[in-house]
């Protein structure tokens, strides 16, 4: 697996937002090759190069996670499909709980399945493929082009789960305006802050 980072910290973001977790940070991303527009406002740019990182082995990413939850993000994970799910594998034997952060452009891999799963769908079709199985948290965020209608039909389509809004941090304070206009005009939703930067956390 190509590795960027692994470091313990609070989940700063969605419904576990202030849990302990250890983050694991996989390198390479596909939103600029499939034309998604997140590539204008992403945080973590630095995760689009494939070869970033080290490579490290499944069990050596396992043996650094301390904690009794970890969160496996990107770039895009599941570019790493065949490592992640032998990573997943050896987590849920240390009854450590696994969540993963996607885009949802791809199928998760056969085998031991995350125990939570957010997906983050970005403009301009917010497609999501057919093959994730299941969705906890759909993680949409609110940037100037957000129409409602968009977030309504993925929480229609997933009525499982639990709709996050995250204003885009540099439209703000307009992004928050609207995050917080469209919670209110859905209470079923919730606003999403990213709390790990307001508290100067990674």
């Amino acid at each position: 697996m190509r590795v960027l980072e692994i470091f313990a910290s609070l989940q700063g973001e969605g419904v576990w937002a202030g849990t302990p977790m250890t983050f694991v940070r996989l390198a390479g991303c596909n939103a600029a090759a499939a034309g998604l527009e997140c590539v204008r406002w992403c945080d973590t740019k630095r995760s689009w190069d494939a070869g970033a990182g080290e490579e490290l082995t499944p069990a050596e990413v396992a043996a650094r996670v301390h904690l009794p939850r970890v969160c496996v993000t990107g770039g895009e994970p599941l570019l790493q499909a065949n490592g992640l799910a032998e990573l997943v594998a050896l987590l849920h034997a240390r009854d450590v709980q696994v969540h993963l952060e996607t885009n949802g452009t791809l199928p998760l891999p056969p085998g031991e399945t995350p125990d939570w799963i957010t997906v983050s769908p970005k403009p301009p079709a917010f497609a999501l493929a057919p093959g994730l199985r299941r969705i906890d948290e759909i993680k949409v965020v609110v940037d100037a082009g957000l129409r409602p209608e968009t977030v309504e039909a993925l929480a229609a389509a997933h009525p499982e789960a639990q709709i996050s809004l995250q204003p885009e941090a540099g439209a703000a304070p307009v992004s928050t305006e609207r995050a917080v206009a469209l919670v209110l005009a859905h209470p079923r939703w919730r606003l999403s802050l990213q709390i790990h930067k307001l508290l100067g956390l990674r």
